[in-house]
């Protein structure tokens, strides 16, 4: 991996909490940025704290603190056993040393801050919030074993995304049978617990009171990523009212590290028109 330049990520990323449980590490780390609103990034499954580095760096004028959730790259998944997404997301972030004012998540991230707010019965509720390429089950949708199917192959496919754009250009130049391998090992390292781990969330969205969430959230997503494809979007959009959802032809799943500079300007300007459009601009 080539050497960041000197002086931006991760030099100057600051390491701010960490707790060593019996059971999970949680920690959090404080991107450059004094002032603008605070900014509570969550990362996808098998993701990384780090993987915001793009983002953080086109999305100026925030204070940005980098969430390592158990659900990390490399996880052995005992964390489902001890507490649901939104159980361990509030626990990291009474690891920030400010509060809150956007909780912004990445897939799986995403429907961890979406069950938060769904849940949190007032307590640690963040002004804004933004979900990038979450995952949503309308009712009509039933659970059988062909949703079963296509959740997994759905899966698969998002795996290998995400070892592509890990890789980087390597990816472009590397031998196809290579990469599948690489592909291959990563699944069977993350076994049927992850995988069930990802599906049981999405199945669950349906049960979530989005209706009464209250906080004004985004929500971007690609619109041929299966996450929100067909009528999840528009499913979404009428369980919470509170939500924009805007879809997007070239997103992919991972927009925030493939297609950075529009998302940061989208987010951007819905942050401007919430109410901490003060915030921003004292910046």
């Amino acid at each position: 991996m080539a050497k960041p330049k000197e002086g931006t990520w991760p030099e100057f990323w600051t390491p701010v909490a960490e707790v060593r449980g019996p059971r999970e590490r949680l920690a959090v780390s404080r991107a450059p940025g004094t002032a603008g609103p605070v900014v509570a990034l969550v990362h996808g499954l098998e993701g990384s704290w780090d993987s915001w580095r793009p983002l953080v760096e086109a999305l100026t004028g925030c204070r940005a603190y980098a969430l390592d959730l158990p659900w990390r790259a490399g996880n052995p998944y005992r964390w489902r056993q001890h507490g649901t997404p939104a159980d361990w997301l509030r626990q990291a972030l009474d690891l920030v040393p400010e509060p809150v004012d956007v909780l912004l998540g990445h897939s799986f991230g995403a429907n961890a801050v979406l069950e938060h707010l769904a849940t949190s019965e007032g307590t640690r509720v963040p002004s804004a919030a933004v979900l990038l390429a979450p995952f949503y089950r309308p009712e009509s949708l039933t659970v059988d074993w062909p949703l079963h199917d296509a959740a997994l192959a759905g899966f698969r496919r998002v795996i290998a995304d995400g070892v592509g754009v890990g890789l980087g250009e390597r990816a472009r130049t590397m031998d196809p049978e290579v990469l599948s391998a690489m592909v291959d090992t990563t699944l069977e390292r993350i076994g049927p617990v992850g995988f069930l781990s990802l599906f049981l969330q999405f199945v669950g969205t349906t049960e979530l009171a989005l209706a009464d969430v209250t906080v004004p959230t985004l929500v971007l997503a690609g619109r041929n990523d299966e996450s929100l494809a067909g009528n999840r979007a528009t499913a979404l959009a009428a369980a919470m009212p509170t939500a924009t959802v805007r879809q997007h032809a070239h997103y992919s799943h991972f927009c925030h590290a493939e297609q950075t500079g529009d998302v940061a300007a989208e987010i951007a300007t819905f942050l401007m028109n919430t109410p901490m459009n003060t915030l921003i601009s004292s910046s």
